[in-house]
This record gives C-alpha cells, sequence and structure tokens, in this order.
C-alpha cells in the first residue's frame, strides 16, 4: 500500500499526517512484542536519565507545537 494510492491524504497538511501516523502506528503496535537487547539498553539508559534529571523535558503542549512546525 503507497501513499498515492490515497490522493486525499497528500493534500494534508504535515502536522495532520503525523498525528493520523501516529494513530496508524498506535493502532498496529503490539505491546507484547519483544524488545531487542540494543533497544532496551537505550530505552534502559534514557530512562535513567530522565530519573536523574539530566534530559530536557518538554510539555505536552511543546511537543505538539514542535510537531505541528514541521
Amino acid at each position: 500500500m503507497a501513499l498515492a494510492q490515497f490522493p486525499e491524504l497528500r493534500k494534508l497538511p504535515k502536522g495532520q499526517k503525523l498525528k493520523l501516523a501516529e494513530e496508524l502506528w498506535c493502532a498496529a503496535v503490539d505491546d507484547s512484542a519483544p524488545v531487542s537487547a540494543e533497544h532496551r539498553s537505550i530505552l534502559d539508559s534514557r530512562w535513567k536519565a530522565y530519573r536523574a534529571g539530566k534530559t530536557e523535558r518538554i510539555s505536552l503542549s511543546e511537543l505538539n507545537r514542535r510537531l505541528a512546525r514541521k
């Protein structure tokens, strides 16, 4: 399946395309799928940095603003 098959979707603004992509991803993701050791290591590292206050945190509204600009 290709985006070209859905011309009405091609006309959407980038922000709406991103929201649609997120909804499609959430509908398709399987939380029971195994996580590779490499990805688990990255996730653990990011979680530790977050818990230690070493990462920049932004609000959901700021995230949405940044995504809308793309």
